[in-house]
């Protein structure tokens, strides 16, 4: 029978400890830790605007580019269309 998961640890440097932390219900927050607070907040908002707009930027991109290559074919399509129905010389 494999007890290993049953015994308690031989050292307290292994055993697992977690740092205790304090909710705002215990301590308030001070003017400088709220206003850090609210700088990164808006920086992570700021910086997920601006990728949300380089992704539609993109996607536009790449839809004028294939909007652009489906033209050239169908110019290719075209000419090569009108050669064709020519007469021969």
């Amino acid at each position: 029978m494999n007890t290993s998961l049953t015994r308690a640890p031989q050292h307290t440097a292994s055993a697992l400890s977690l740092p205790v932390v304090e909710t705002t219900a215990q301590h308030r927050l001070g003017l400088l830790d709220r206003l850090s607070l609210r700088l990164g907040l808006w920086l992570l908002t700021r910086a997920a605007a601006r990728a949300a707009q380089l992704a539609h930027r993109k996607e536009r991109g790449d839809l004028a580019h294939r909007a652009a290559v489906e033209r050239a074919q169908r110019e290719t399509h075209w000419q090569r269309q009108a050669l064709l129905s020519r007469p021969p010389l």
